[in-house]
Formats: structure tokens, sequence, C-alpha cells
């Protein structure tokens, strides 16, 4: 760590020849590099990572996406790699175990040059055809602005959105569902603040959710064996409330926050069904009547909704002779009765704890590195490696 190469490591990057022979290599050493006693002493390569200018960034984002060029040739864009390099750590069998680590490397780098340099990501967005500016809607939306950033956060629901629906299992990741909703949750801070609007099917997002409180009901007594469900449940009922208090601020047109009610008043058995389960626990002595309690009262305002919606939705079909309404009818009876609506001012929805990797995924990391090196030890061909080619390549490196 004394004698820095830094610098040279970008060097390499920097030459289209070098990159294409040794870029991946030079990254994984750099993400090595980066990760060495970082929790114990000062590490050089986590100050020059953090600082490096958009160029040598670009030439990183570059790297990334010549990664699983095989994947790429049948798949558009960034993120679409992205999903599948991820996707295939969880689905890959004995005889891919090499790219699995291999993808553990990349993910890792990846994952430094996002959370060290505050450039990579408005770089990664400048740099990217399909994460330009939100094409103008048809129907008109509130005048609020919208950031050459606007796409990056549905891309990222998407990814959320599909891991909620698709491990729903035995072995519930209860950590990853956790880390999963705090995205999330951070991504609607980030566009209350900002006023960002993105044209995005929510809908999707919310069905996701209600089908994940629907299975933490189904399985509660396998699951509370494990895991306080109760935390997950009270994260996943504020991002509603989230979209109730702060919708209007956020969401694309006032039909999106019509949509969320309907969505809210279509569901409402999985919503009663949860007022009963954290209602029963919560009246009773146990280990989980705290965290059940507070479920309890973060619902109260969709419990206010289905309670005023319902019987005005009931008497309008009544009224009309209509044993089934359609979804236009029942949003009619929405907007017609948002006025008489009461709802409870819930303080702290749009606060989140900032994420700090010491200490909480310090032996995460930990772990993650030493199985990297393991795997490069093991995988390195010395008889590939022609000493005098390389001397001969590296001896312009200043």
């Amino acid at each position: 760590m004394i004698n820095s190469i830094f610098e040279a490591i970008l060097q390499i990057l920097s030459s289209p020849l070098s990159r294409r022979e040794h870029g991946y290599d030079a990254v994984v050493l750099l993400a090595l590099l980066v990760n060495y006693r970082k929790y114990e002493s000062v590490n050089p390569y986590i100050v020059k990572l953090s600082i490096v200018d958009d160029e040598a960034t670009f030439i990183l984002i570059s790297l990334f996406r010549q990664y699983k060029d095989k994947e790429e040739e049948h798949q558009s864009g960034f993120f679409s790699a992205l999903t599948n390099m991820v996707g295939s750590m969880f689905i890959a069998d004995a005889d891919e175990k090499i790219s699995v680590q291999t993808n553990e490397a990349i993910l890792l780098a990846l994952y430094e040059a996002v959370h060290l340099n505050r450039n990579f990501i408005t770089v990664l967005a400048q740099s990217h055809p399909e994460m330009g500016l939100m094409t103008t809607p048809a129907s008109p939306i509130p005048t609020t602005p919208v950031t050459p950033l606007g796409t990056t956060p549905p891309s990222s629901d998407d990814l959320m959105v599909e891991f909620i629906v698709t491990h729903m299992m035995k072995e519930f990741p209860m950590d990853l569902y956790i880390r999963c909703i705090q995205i999330v949750h951070k991504l609607l801070c980030y566009q209350k603040k900002c006023r960002v609007r993105l044209h995005y099917t929510w809908r999707e997002l919310w069905s996701a959710l209600i089908n994940l409180l629907k299975f933490l009901m189904s399985n509660e007594t396998v699951l509370l064996a494990k895991h306080n469900i109760f935390t997950l449940a009270l994260m996943v009922v504020n991002l509603f409330n989230m979209f109730i208090t702060y919708g209007d601020t956020f969401l694309p047109t006032p039909s999106s926050y019509d949509e969320l009610y309907y969505e809210i008043i279509r569901m409402h058995q999985n919503f009663d069904n949860l007022y009963s389960m954290v209602l029963r626990i919560s009246t009773n002595a146990g280990q989980w009547k705290e965290p059940a309690s507070k479920v309890t009262h973060a619902l109260v305002n969709i419990r206010a909704i289905i309670n005023h919606f319902n019987p005005k939705i009931e008497s309008y079909a009544a009224v009309n002779h209509i044993s089934q309404l359609s979804e236009d009818q029942v949003l009619e009876v929405v907007r017609s009765n948002y006025d008489t609506l009461t709802l409870k001012l819930q303080d702290g929805l749009d606060q989140y704890e900032r994420y700090s990797e010491q200490h909480k995924e310090a032996a995460f990391f930990k772990e993650l590195v030493r199985s990297i090196s393991i795997n490069v030890r093991k995988n390195l061909a010395f008889n590939t490696l022609s000493q005098e080619l390389l001397l001969k390549e590296f001896s312009t490196i200043s």
C-alpha cells in the first residue's frame, strides 16, 4: 500500500487495447485493493476512487457495460445486463460456480464505484441512451421539474418489484427484503424532496407490496419462528402511507393518486386481515406485542380510506342497481368523496436512516472479499501469462 498503483490501473483502463486484454482483471484488482483492511486503517485507494474525475468514471462505466457480452447480446440496456448478472448469482448450478464468483467480483467493483464516487451515478445517467430525459406524456401533468435522472428510479423499482415477487419462499430472505423496501422508500423520499414525477406503472409496485403482506400473513407461524415479520410489515404499510400522504407531490398525474385509492379499496381484504392479525397479537402478552402494535397504529389511514369509501361504493351500486362496479365507476365514487375523507397526519414518513457500511455490513464485505480472493487465486492461469509481453506492455506506464 506504500507504493500506489491506482494511476497505473486507470491507465490500463484508459487504453482500449489494454482494457480489452486486462480490463476485467484490473477492475477486480482495484476492488480488492479498495477493500484491503479498509476497516482497520486509512486506505489510499478509497480516497483516490472517491475523487476520480468524470473521464475516469466514464471508463469504469464503459468496462461494466462490456462485461457479460453474451448476455447483453440478448438483452438491451445496462440494467437488463445487471439484472441478469444478479439473477445468475442465485440460479447458477455447480458447473457455473466460477461464473458466480466472477459476478461477485464485478458486483463488488460496481458497488464501490457507486458507494465511493459521487460522480458515478451522474456520469452513468448521462452516458446511457436508455436513461435519458423522460418523454412528454400525451396528457398534461403538473409543472414540476424533472431531472435527467428521471428514469433511473423506475429501473431500480423494476429490480425491487422483481425481487419482491420472486423470493417469497420457505427460506425467507428477511434481510434482503428489508434492504429492498428501504431502497424503494429512499427513492420515494428523493422524489418527494426534489418534486420528481416519474411515469412509472406504480400499480405493479403496489400489487407486489400487497402480495408480500399476504405472504407474511399466510405463513405467520413458520416465519415468526425465525423472523420479526412485523418490522417488514410496518415498512410496507408505511410505503403506502408515504403514497397516501405525499403522493400528490411525486405521482405523475392526479389519476395516479385515484388509482392508489382504487387499489387499496380493491385489495381491502388483505389490509383487513393484516389488521386483525396485528390486533390479535398486540392485545396479548408476548415478544411480538410491541412491534405488532406499531403496525396497528400505522394502518389507521389505510383503514380510514377503506371504511370511508366502501359504504359509498355499496350505496352507489344499490342506487344504480349494479351488481359489480367497473373500475371507472369506483374511481368516480372515489373522486366524488375526497372532500369528506379525514386522515391523520403521520410524522417521519419521509425520514430514513442513511446507509452506513461500517459495523452493520462489515462482516458481509469481509466474507465477500475473502471469497473473491480465494477464487482469483484458484482460477489464475499462470501459463497464459507471458512475462516478457506483460513487461513490454506495462513499460510505458508512468
